[in-house]
């Protein structure tokens, strides 16, 4: 099974899914459909021939279905808020007219950085085909929609040809680059879900929150997927991949006495409900996270600290995903860019032989890994969305920079996909990005020796405490409204530029005796890909972070982040300056 899709599933069936009503629960098994694949390959040969007057006609053309059946359902504090069944075939095109070094895509035209914040290029025709394998109702569907993407193809092409007469372009490098043909159809997917059961099951699971007063909001949501994505496009590739996956999200919220909201949550994720712990693992986990929250709620808030700081557990994925994640995806900036991006892949292209780490420390990105220490990651995937079979890739060798991953769009220093063409849900352009991320340190140390190592730098540079984080906000699927507002409010006062998110988890580390005393209410300042370099050690016992995006550009593929604990040499962290909420009046009703 291919994470990549269930992640996909999941943020359309949010952005995008309407009410169906319900049925009985059974094994959802999608139709083994021939007529789908015979009318997708038949239409794209009729497609070649598409050709508007003296024009050009399309040099490429792809074609994708992601047809599947999704559940939804939701519930607080011992009832269900939601239960809802989707079923449906998503179809997308993208049409390509010029030629490999010079076509319709990556042109930002009159949009200008408008255009190139969101990626740029053509994000392709969409179109929603019948359920039933009707072969010419089928084609009816796909040829309306290649119509009007071979229409702005070629308009877009010719803006850009025209564009490009007054501009000086140097270096620009090609639009597309040739990928191997792939013939691999797997058998129809297939998920055995218990839809009474698992409503059953989260009723019991929201109603532990009963037992904890002091949580004002919390929220329950399964997502269970069962789908079959199709690729075929006009250089022979005909591809099915079949897949399922099963996500429950757990949230919650309280506040402090100030007024600060403190949120927390747990992700369970598996290609199975079998896969996914007992109710009883899940409700003690919820008790735990309950007793951390509170603990925070009532911890002093830290006012400002400079020293080493240890991010610990999931916080090193999360910290990783934003200072690397998209840098090491090669994106080009699209004519019609009137600059160049200042972070992300722009940037470390640039790096590309330097070094971005400590020479100990190696990564690389790996979708064909199903899980770690039995957690199942969620970025896996066997083809991409542009059919192309993964591969893994060594990114950084002894700290040097010596790879990124790429989709089949080259940039100005690489050129030919390894396999890392990803869409994420809601349509958009096909893009680099990574699957499963990798962080290893040759040297890495035991979890007692990198706290050791904290309390020691801290102690040279005459310190009381070092800082130790276990986990930070995120704008991810099963974000809270807290979260998403502190990211916004984040960003306004730092022009724009997003940055590691604000501690959930934080903790001094005292020099003395060791001691760990919580904090809240503090916040990084401007952390660079260049601070990397400056990370003093790190572990060896890795942890897993499984992300799906849904920040400002729209939602982002799911992802997987595997890095041990590291420690920095020196950060900053200051207090939150903002506003709180008052408490509320009337106490819980909880508490009667």
């Amino acid at each position: 099974m291919k994470a990549t899709r269930i992640g996909r599933y999941i943020v359309a069936a949010l952005l995008l899914a309407p009410v169906v009503p319900l049925r009985a629960a059974e094994a959802e098994t999608l139709p083994d459909s021939q007529e789908l694949l015979r009318a997708l390959v038949d239409e794209l040969a009729r497609s070649r021939s598409l050709q508007m007057e003296d024009l050009e006609k399309p040099y490429f053309i792809q074609f994708s279905v992601d047809d599947s059946i999704s559940y939804q359902m939701a519930a607080a504090y011992g009832d269900l808020t939601s239960s809802e069944r989707d079923r449906s075939r998503d179809f997308r095109c993208n049409t390509r007219v010029g030629s490999n070094e010079l076509d319709n895509t990556n042109f930002s035209g009159d949009r200008g950085g408008f255009a190139a914040f969101f990626g740029g290029g053509s994000g392709g025709r969409r179109a929603s085909l019948p359920l039933d394998d009707d072969y010419q109702a089928i084609r009816q569907a796909i040829w309306w929609a290649v119509d009007q993407d071979y229409k702005d193809a070629v308009e877009t092409l010719t803006k850009k040809r025209a564009y490009m007469k007054d501009k000086n372009l140097q270096d620009r490098p090609h639009d597309f680059a040739k990928a191997s043909v792939v013939e691999h159809l797997e058998p129809t997917a297939s998920l055995e879900f218990d839809r009474s059961a698992w409503e059953q099951k989260l009723r019991r699971i929201s109603a532990r929150f009963k037992k904890h007063p002091q949580i004002q909001d919390s929220n329950v949501r399964l997502f269970a997927t069962v789908g079959n994505n199709y690729v075929v496009n006009t250089e022979g590739t005909r591809l099915r991949t079949a897949d399922t996956g099963v996500l429950l999200i757990v949230t919650a919220e309280l506040q402090a006495e100030d007024g600060m909201k403190v949120t927390d949550g747990r992700k369970y994720y598996g290609p199975t409900p079998q896969d996914l712990p007992p109710v009883e693992q899940i409700e003690a986990d919820i008790d735990e996270m309950v007793v951390s929250m509170t603990r925070v709620a009532a911890a002093p808030v830290l006012e400002r600290y400079t020293g080493p700081v240890l991010f610990d557990g999931e916080a090193a994925g999360q910290m990783f995903r934003t200072l690397i994640a998209e840098g090491i995806a090669g994106q080009v900036d699209p004519v019609g860019t009137q600059r160049s991006r200042q972070t992300g892949a722009g940037s470390l292209e640039k790096k590309l032989g330097q070094r971005v780490l400590p020479r100990t420390m190696q990564v690389h990105d790996d979708p064909t890994v199903r899980q770690v220490g039995g957690t199942h990651l969620l970025g896996h995937y066997r083809y991409d969305a542009e059919g192309v079979l993964a591969e893994r890739v060594n990114l950084v060798v002894d700290g040097v920079l010596k790879n990124m991953v790429m989709s089949r769009a080259p940039t100005r220093e690489l050129t030919g996909t390894n396999g890392h063409g990803r869409r994420a849900a809601g349509g958009g352009d096909i893009s680099a990005a990574i699957g499963c991320l990798f962080i290893e340190d040759q040297e890495g140390l035991s979890d007692e020796e990198l706290k050791a190592r904290l309390i020691e730098a801290a102690r040279e540079e005459g310190l009381e405490y070092g800082l130790r984080i276990g986990s930070v906000r995120s704008t991810g699927i099963g974000s809270t409204q807290s979260d998403l507002f502190a990211m916004f409010f984040r960003m306004q006062r730092r022009g724009g530029q997003q940055n590691v998110g604000d501690p959930i988890y934080a903790c001094k580390v005292y020099v003395e005796d060791g001691r760990e005393e919580p904090v809240r209410g503090c916040e990084f300042g401007q952390m660079k890909v260049r601070d990397l370099k400056h990370i003093l050690a790190a572990g060896r016992t890795p942890a897993v972070y499984n992300y799906v995006g849904i920040g400002l550009g729209g939602a982002t593929p799911a992802t997987s982040i595997v890095a041990p604990g590291v420690l920095f040499e020196e950060l900053e962290l200051s207090e939150i300056r903002q506003e709180h909420d008052k408490r509320p009046i009337l106490t819980t009703p909880l508490k009667r």
